[in-house]
């Protein structure tokens, strides 16, 4: 009898570790790229810095960029394996441009390039802020 209260104590003290253990791996993975990036983009002569506002649900990501030189939102977004790539429609200084983000996160990091159309593709670091 002892035995099985024992092995019994123990097998539900390990589920109950391993559901712990699922739940705080969800949570992190489901928090990704969710929250407020700064990023410092070398354009030509300057650094621009750029505010990206993401929420990620899945692998789809959206949300918002703002900067000194024009604002825009994500049309098309997703976030996999540390990966960012999204599309977004962009108002800089008055134009309708078109702008491909491309990141790689490494925990509160991330580095890549951002495309404009019939402008370049320029390199960006950035961290998430607290």
């Amino acid at each position: 009898m002892k035995i099985f209260a024992i092995f019994s104590l123990l097998l539900a003290l390990t589920l109950a570790g391993t559901q712990t253990t699922s739940v705080k791996a969800k949570d992190v993975a489901a928090d990704g790229i969710t929250g407020k990036w700064t990023l410092s983009v070398a354009a030509p002569g300057e650094a621009v810095e750029v505010v990206l506002d993401l929420k990620q649900d899945g692998e789809a990501v959206t949300g918002t960029m703002a900067s000194t030189h024009g604002t825009g939102k994500i049309t098309k977004g997703t976030f996999k394996d540390k990966k960012l790539n999204a599309t977004l429609a962009a108002d800089i200084q008055g134009s309708q441009t078109e702008l491909l983000i491309d990141g790689t996160v490494e925990g509160e990091k991330i580095t890549g390039s951002l495309t404009a159309t019939g402008l370049g593709t320029f390199a960006y670091s950035g961290t998430k802020n607290k």
